[in-house]
């Protein structure tokens, strides 16, 4: 009887400290993830929506990196991102996140678009049971979905047989009837838009601009994410307060702590 009191007791502290609740997928954007010491597997740890990667096409193969001088033969978007994403895949019951969510990998391409596309469609067939997919206009959600940012390919809604790729879209594509199975996001430069840089109060004009940039996106039931926006625990508070859906952050530890310190 005291071991089975002492065993509850355990238990309980265990569901008290959270280690037994499922953590919930953050609205964020993990910017330049191959920069940080753990591509890909810092932003798994701290559960974000998603991740971000630059791509360059040569000899067929999509080498990862910020510019040419800091490719390396051993940094691909396989061996840093789509074989460990595989090996998540099959290892946990068809899943990324225990709670079935979708991660994003926004794939931005450096390199011609099409040819990039063609050489990313083949390297992806070898994943496509995990891949969030378009079938006959049908979307069909998988663990893991693949956008393209940066030099993005044109696509129709004639390639929707058997997508398994989506479109990073921009300010200039809000109310252009884009379709969401093509385009499900639509990302811009922060500094296109606001001079605020995260201190102190965001003026009201400013304010008003975001709250109709956001608006126009969501009647669209897009998401939206900013780039080059301000990165610290104030401008987070002021663009999840708006609305934003992916808080664009080079700091994936802090903004963890700070959205576990502020979500409730």
């Amino acid at each position: 009887m005291l071991y089975k009191k002492r065993f509850l007791f355990f238990i309980s502290f265990l569901i008290s400290q959270n280690i037994f609740n499922q953590q919930v997928v953050k609205p964020a954007h993990s910017h330049n993830d191959y920069l940080n010491k753990k591509p890909l597997y810092s932003a798994l740890e701290n559960q974000f929506k998603s991740i971000e990667v630059d791509v360059f096409l040569l000899n067929s193969k999509l080498y990862v990196g910020h510019s040419w001088l800091q490719l390396r033969k051993n940094k691909t978007i396989q061996s840093l991102y789509l074989e460990p994403l595989w090996a998540e895949y099959k290892n946990n019951n068809g899943k990324i996140y225990n709670n079935g969510e979708s991660l994003y990998l926004l794939v931005d391409i450096k390199t011609s678009a099409e040819k990039t596309y063609k050489a990313l469609k083949t390297i992806l067939h070898k994943y496509k049971p995990m891949l969030t997919t378009v079938i006959s206009d049908s979307l069909i959600n998988r663990p893991l979905t693949i956008i393209l940012s940066g030099n993005r390919p044109i696509i129709k809604k004639s390639d929707n047989k058997d997508r398994f790729v989506f479109i990073d879209g921009r300010h200039s594509d809000i109310s252009k009837n884009k379709p969401n199975n093509i385009m499900p996001i639509i990302s811009m430069s922060w500094l296109d838009h606001f001079t605020w840089a995260g201190v102190g109060e965001m003026k009201i004009e400013e304010t008003l601009v975001l709250k109709k940039i956001i608006n126009d996106v969501h009647i669209e039931n897009k998401l939206i994410r900013f780039w080059a926006s301000p990165d610290n625990s104030n401008s987070w508070s002021k663009l999840r307060s708006e609305g934003v859906d992916l808080i664009n952050t080079d700091k994936i530890k802090q903004y963890s702590n700070y959205y576990h310190n502020t979500k409730n």
